[in-house]
């Protein structure tokens, strides 16, 4: 018969590994600086459009907040949980976390919109001034992130030190009618964030599959498929990474989870936590390292180093794409407009264009 001493000893071991963090911290500091990279250097790409730009703000807010609150949670762990907060290192946890995570579901939010409005409303999105309002949307993101941070700094509500004692959060624990507030106030906010998402990318992924069925072109259903598995990805992580955290916050303060034995949190709150934090690791991943232009753009590097290395005939290739030529001549012009790619393709009976939404 297993000692139930033993046995919690051994779940807590789990818990206090310090694998994980240090897994989150290198994965998100990394991801997010090799996304900014690739962001820069395929700038005459994409000419920083307005979903760009949204991406932009979402690796720096996301590698830039793991980046600034991670140190001090791997102190903990090299101290052996022996290191006690002060209560301004405490403050500064707190805010960081509140600030990254509310601020990146924002960002993801304003993305979906921004698709939305480029697939369904593509003449009222393309605007001249398209780009200014995205800095615009990104500074409110920010400024509506920096108030719902510093509620619980300013007195309404505290912070305070999770299990294992290793990061603080605004404290969606505490029993005071303050600290139920701003509970309520961060966990709906980021409730609405997660509704609005998957909405609208749900009625996109409606329009997308509505247009594979009226379209034949091969080419136009190949982007449109893409699309659709795009953009379920997108809701698939955020809700699983991101609705966790804001239902157990939205519970403690209506009182819906008992409290623990270590005093009001335990490891559902770490656990929570770890997801909402591996939501901003994946994020340049998806939006940036997976995006089907990177994926065609490695594709065509890999085709070419293996040519190089003489894997691949080059003779045999070009006789290859000569008698498809002879078949059927296409030529694609892509128009960056910022919502729309048109491609004009010519085949022996004629011409045919077609225009697939560009996500």
């Amino acid at each position: 018969m297993t000692d139930p001493q033993v046995s919690q000893n051994s779940t807590q071991r789990i818990w206090e590994s310090s694998v994980p963090p240090a897994l989150q911290f290198a994965f998100g500091v990394i991801g997010n600086a090799i996304a900014l990279v690739v962001l820069v250097l395929s700038a005459k790409t994409h000419r920083w459009r307005p979903f760009y730009r949204l991406v932009c703000g979402l690796a720096v807010t996301d590698g830039g907040g793991i980046l600034l609150v991670y140190p001090t949670v791997m102190v903990q762990y090299a101290e052996n949980f022996q290191y006690k907060f002060p209560t301004a290192l405490c403050n500064y946890s707190s805010f960081v976390y509140t600030f990254t995570l509310m601020s990146s579901a924002l960002i993801i939010c304003a993305m979906s919109l921004d698709r939305f409005f480029a697939i369904l409303y593509p003449f009222q999105y393309n605007s001249r001034n398209k780009g200014r309002r995205t800095n615009c949307v990104l500074a409110v993101i920010w400024m509506i992130g920096l108030v719902l941070s510093t509620l619980h700094l300013m007195g309404l509500g505290s912070s305070y030190n999770y299990y294992p004692k290793s990061w603080c959060f605004l404290n969606f624990v505490g029993k005071t009618t303050e600290d139920r507030t701003n509970s309520f106030l961060y966990s709906i906010v980021g409730l609405l964030a997660l509704c609005c998402t998957i909405g609208v990318n749900i009625a996109v992924i409606l329009s997308v599959c509505r247009n594979m069925r009226e379209n034949s072109v091969s080419a136009a259903r190949r982007f449109n498929k893409y699309t659709v598995v795009f953009l379920l990805v997108i809701v698939i992580v955020f809700t699983t990474c991101w609705a966790p955290l804001m239902v157990v916050i939205f519970c403690h303060a209506a009182s819906l989870i008992q409290v623990s034995s270590q005093g009001g949190d335990g490891p559902l709150e770490l656990l929570v936590l770890r997801f909402a934090v591996t939501n901003s690791i994946i994020d340049p991943w998806i939006y940036i390292l997976l995006r089907k232009e990177t994926l065609d753009g490695l594709k065509k590097c890999n085709t070419g180093f293996k040519k190089r290395l003489g894997i691949i005939n080059e003779s045999i290739l070009d006789n290859s794409v000569g008698r498809n030529s002879e078949r059927r001549k296409y030529q694609t012009k892509v128009t960056e407009t910022g919502s729309t790619a048109q491609v004009t393709m010519e085949t022996n009976g004629g011409t045919m264009s077609i225009s697939p939404n560009q996500v």
